[in-house]
């Protein structure tokens, strides 16, 4: 069996769950967007506000924004402020993205113990409308932070193997530059 017909099946498994993703997000941003014209709706033409709706509204762009930022967005779709990148040689530019890749892992694994510790504690209380609890609320910024550290430690060991974002966003790909 060669490399390229092992990499076809898992390619095909990434793009599934890529799909998959999109599509999640996809449900999320409409439930909000129903749930908002609801709201509008009861509140402005039969004057009885509906309680849930603003629950749902903010469980789903909670959720939205943290599983987009883990799931859906690509490197090349980060904003980044490069201006002092910009200007460097590339063996510099791959020690700042190793240095700033293994500082972002390691501040959320540092973080990690104690964002557990307030998302276990929280199954204590219920929302107010809906009665969910409150640790399934935040429980997405934990794939979130587990999803960043995967996403930087990429991001550093393509570093070191000589491939940078760049070179993604540019489709160029410098083989023999040292750093």
């Amino acid at each position: 069996m060669t490399s390229s017909s092992t990499k076809r099946p898992v390619h095909r498994l990434l793009r599934w769950l890529q799909l998959g993703a999109n599509h999640v997000l996809v449900l999320m941003m409409a439930t909000m967007f129903v749930s908002f014209i609801l709201q509008i709706g009861f509140r402005y033409v039969s004057n009885k506000p509906l309680a849930w709706t603003d629950e749902v509204c903010v469980l789903m762009w909670l959720w939205g924004i943290l599983w987009g930022g883990a799931f859906v967005m690509r490197n090349r779709d980060d904003i980044r402020f490069d201006v002092l990148t910009g200007h460097v040689p590339r063996g510099v530019k791959r020690v700042l993205t190793v240095v700033a890749s293994l500082s972002a892992v390691a501040i959320l694994l540092i973080s990690l113990p104690a964002s557990w510790s307030y998302i276990s504690f929280m199954k204590v209380e219920d929302s107010a409308a809906l009665g969910i609890r409150m640790d399934f609320f935040f429980s997405i910024y934990i794939a979130f932070v587990l999803a960043m550290v995967v996403r930087h430690t990429h991001l550093g060991i393509e570093a070191l193997r000589n491939r940078l974002l760049d070179d993604e966003i540019t489709g160029t790909e410098t083989s023999g530059d040292a750093a």
